[in-house]
Parts: C-alpha cells; structure tokens; sequence
C-alpha cells in the first residue's frame, strides 16, 4: 500500500485548504472520516468471516478425525467380539464333546454292570451311593497295598524303619 508520512499529510490538507476553502473543510473532513470508519468496520467484518470460516474448516476437521476414531474403535470392538464369540463356541464345542464322551461312558458302565464313573463336577454337589463309595475304597486300599510293596520289594536288604499303616487308615477310613 502507500504510506502517508506527516509531510504528505500537510501538503494534503494545504491543498485541500485551498482546494475547499475554510467553509467547507470541516464538513469534507467528517464526511471522509465517516467513510474511512465504514471502510474500516467493513475491513474487520470481512476479517471477522474469514477466520469464522476457517475456525469451522477446522471444527470439521476436528468433526471428521472423531468420527474416523469412532468407526475404527467400533471395528476394534467389534472384531474383539467376535474373537470372543469364536472362543465362546469352541469351548461349547469342547463341553458338549467332553459331555457326550462322559455320558458314553455312564452307558458302557451302565451295560457292563459297573457303577458310573463320577464327575469330577459331581464330587462335592451329589451324594454318591454306598456301593460307589466302598468300591473307589477298595480299589484305593488296593493301589496303597501295590504302591507299599512296589516301595519295599526292591530294599530287601534295609529293614523299614515304621511298620505300613493299615489299608483303611490310609484311605481315610476308621479301622
């Protein structure tokens, strides 16, 4: 732009002075003044909108970067469900096949004459029969007697030290 200096500006005035004469001076002054704020409020206006329509660029900027975090936290959940819904149906797949081997299991026994087997879900929730608890007992007296010969057949040469407890004892049971 140009620059208007003080000896400009008096070299301005002087011919305008000249030019409009001391009657009409003042009324020009003002009205240029008045046009010169006009100038200047429509200037800052226009800057005014500029920067609203920047700020709004921005805003939908911001808008959209959100909207893209959203979506790919949406596809994140989304896949980790279905990870889930995966594992969830393969452990149903192994509980239903564990379930089905155990039930043929009970049917063989059943056919055979032979007492199920109990679950290890079963032990503490269902009373087990008399007849189930005496014989896992006797086939447990039957592993402790094996197990204590086992242990002492090979030292033959060294005397035990304590005698071997009673079947009964060991499993649990008053003599």
């Amino acid at each position: 732009m140009f620059e208007l200096s003080f000896g400009k500006m008096m070299i301005i005035a002087l011919v305008a002075l000249i030019v409009l004469g001391p009657e009409k001076l003042p009324r020009v002054a003002r009205t240029i003044g008045h046009l010169l704020g006009r100038a200047r409020s429509y200037a800052n206006q226009v800057k005014a909108d500029i920067d609203r329509e920047m700020q709004m660029e921005e805003l939908r900027k911001l808008q959209q970067q959100a909207q893209d975090a959203a979506r790919s936290f949406e596809t994140s959940v989304n896949d980790a469900a279905r990870s889930v819904e995966a594992e969830a149906t393969k452990v149903e797949q192994s509980v239903n096949t564990a379930l089905a081997a155990a039930e043929a299991e009970a049917l063989a026994a059943a056919e055979s004459g032979l007492p199920p087997p109990v679950a290890s879900s079963e032990v503490g929730t269902a009373p087990l029969a008399d007849a189930t608890l005496d014989h896992e007992a006797a086939a447990l007296d039957l592993s402790i007697a094996e197990q204590a010969s086992a242990a002492t057949a090979p030292r033959a040469e060294e005397a035990p030290a304590t005698p071997p407890a009673p079947a009964n004892a060991a499993a649990g049971k008053p003599a």
